[in-house]
């Protein structure tokens, strides 16, 4: 029975050994990405050169970065300033279960009351907009960020898309100002919600 010969010499003699099947599996792995010296391509698929190779790309960082930073920056620095101009609503590194629940709420409380972002108005009209909001609250505490949601994207986001004109006209501005706050509960113990 005739085997199969190698194209180029085996640099790696062991790596034709039964003995060591990774050996033998790396060095083939390695041919089909480095094929051997004199070996002509017959139309299969075969390595080229990087057509960028040599290229000298021209990107303006200023450009990117305002691209990169989206259309609604100015609201997410609105988000960022306040939190950083309030130490007291930083979230701290050890904090219990009850008492980050009662931060999240003074921090959401605080930025709609006192910032006066309000994150509900942006859910229909400009969600873009809204989205850029829970980055940015995101990103101040993920947990605030989860609180945000459940305040204005489940609770108020079911009043905008299943409530009557009457729901709305009632419960939006309550939902708005946080006077109407929305939870969501588990049944499991320790389930993670806020």
């Amino acid at each position: 029975m005739e085997t199969h010969k190698s194209l180029s010499p085996n640099p790696n003699p062991a790596a034709e050994d039964d003995d060591q099947p990774a050996a033998r599996r790396i060095h083939r792995l390695a041919l089909h990405l480095n094929q051997p010296p004199g070996h002509h391509s017959n139309g299969d698929l075969c390595m080229l050169a990087c057509a960028a190779r040599g290229k000298q790309l021209d990107v303006s960082t200023l450009e990117l970065t305002e691209y990169m930073r989206g259309k609604h920056r100015d609201v997410q620095e609105r988000v960022y300033e306040y939190f950083n101009s309030r130490p007291d609503l930083q979230t701290p590194i050890e904090i219990s279960k009850d008492e980050h629940r009662k931060l999240c709420m003074t921090q959401l409380l605080g930025l709609v009351r006192e910032a006066g972002i309000r994150p509900f108005r942006y859910v229909a009209d400009d969600p873009s907009k809204y989205f850029a909001i829970a980055e940015a609250v995101g990103s101040v505490d993920m947990s605030l960020g989860i609180k945000m949601g459940v305040q204005y994207s489940l609770w108020g986001g079911s009043v905008i898309n299943l409530g009557t004109k009457k729901h709305r006209d009632k419960y939006f501005e309550g939902i708005d100002n946080l006077e109407y706050p929305g939870f969501e509960r588990s049944r499991s113990p320790n389930c993670g919600y806020i």
